[in-house]
């Protein structure tokens, strides 16, 4: 999963990014452009660690998220040169919206007001992406002349489709809340659009503000109603400084601040769901190791993901769910359970399955 950071100037998308990823990226410059910073983050999972103890495993690997802190200018302009060219590869966009105050770093707007800067960067995805269109139905308005008769009328359809779908974009309809007909997919295959990518939403709060973490997200939630949405409210600031800490620091820190669960973990939790996420597990002495797979991926494809080959060659998966196999103790004892189970190509995987594929290639 790679995931882009963007926000307005002075927003705290770079402290976001470090928080995340536990980075040391310049913060410096209030959005003046530069080039994107990249950083994995480690997805947490009680799971893997209890497992990993229980196999005594050789090593522990968690899923992973990429995270592209994404180039900024200090006139707020967010989808121009490398940062569109960047986007064009992720799988959702992070807008990072401001809720701090500091008068140290003044908004580009002069005040600090979040709702207008989430409100302002969803109308700028708008109009980037009708910008886009227009750009593409341009381009085929004027081959249509060269064309044979029969791509004629195919490009003219197209065009009229992506007309259509232009109008709703001005109407203030994402792309992402709209259930595409085949003629629309089939237009839009070769435009990419910001729109159809899932949003999620950074609040970057104040340290005097974590105490009303809940009473923000209730907010947040109220303005990401469409399709595809989600958000948390995260102290960039707190959380970058805690991730350099020991884990028993961080902890005491946590609690003396009552800071809660860890930014990550926190916005892991609403990328998973919000791009309908779930994780499966590998176990044994060599590794314990998770997974990431879209809910209501069936085993093949779950399989692909360690490996093309395991695909290719699927004869069957055995699997365990996790609680199941916690409660037995050991894969015998699950066994004898019958929980332990062998399933074929058309097994749904679900979250937290301990899974062991057998192919042949």
């Amino acid at each position: 999963m790679k995931i882009g950071i963007l926000g307005l100037p002075a927003s705290g998308k770079t402290t976001i990014f470090n928080s995340l990823t536990r980075g040391k990226a310049d913060v410096g410059g209030f959005g003046a452009t530069r080039s994107a910073n990249i950083g994995v983050a480690h997805v947490p999972d009680e799971r893997v660690d209890i497992l990993t103890k229980m196999f005594k495993s050789k090593k522990t690997i968690y899923a992973e998220v990429q995270y592209v802190d994404l180039p900024g200018s200090s006139s707020g302009e967010l989808f121009e040169g490398e940062a569109m060219a960047q986007l064009q590869q992720v799988d959702a966009i992070l807008h990072v919206a401001r809720a701090f105050e500091d008068g140290s770093v003044p908004h580009l707007e002069g005040t600090v007001d979040y709702k207008r800067d989430i409100e302002k960067v969803a109308f700028d995805i708008m109009f980037a992406d009708i910008a886009l269109i227009e750009r593409r139905v341009d381009r085929l308005t004027g081959s249509l002349k060269t064309m044979k008769v029969a791509d004629r009328d195919e490009a003219t359809k197209n065009i009229d489709t992506l007309k259509r779908i232009q109008a709703d974009l001005e109407n203030g309809i994402a792309i992402r809340d709209r259930d595409l007909e085949p003629s629309e997919i089939k237009a839009m295959s070769d435009t990419f659009t910001l729109s159809s990518l899932p949003l999620l939403v950074a609040l970057n709060i104040g340290e005097d503000d974590i105490a009303n973490t809940q009473a923000l997200e209730k907010e947040l939630d109220g303005l990401l109603e469409g399709r595809l949405t989600g958000g948390a409210a995260i102290c960039g600031s707190l959380e970058a400084e805690l991730v350099g800490m020991s884990e028993e620091e961080e902890t005491e820190m946590r609690a003396g601040l009552d800071a809660g669960e860890p930014g990550l973990s926190r916005m892991i939790k609403v990328s998973y769901k919000v791009l309908g996420l779930n994780s499966f597990l590998t176990v044994g002495e060599d590794e314990t190791r998770a997974w990431t797979v879209k809910i209501g991926a069936l085993a093949p494809k779950a399989a692909a993901v360690i490996h093309s080959d395991i695909e290719r060659g699927f004869i069957r998966a055995e699997t365990v769910a996790y609680k199941d196999f916690i409660e037995a103790g050991t894969m015998a004892e699950a066994r004898n359970r019958g929980q332990f189970r062998q399933e074929g190509r058309e097994y749904v995987v679900q979250d937290g399955d301990i899974l062991n594929f057998l192919f042949s290639v």
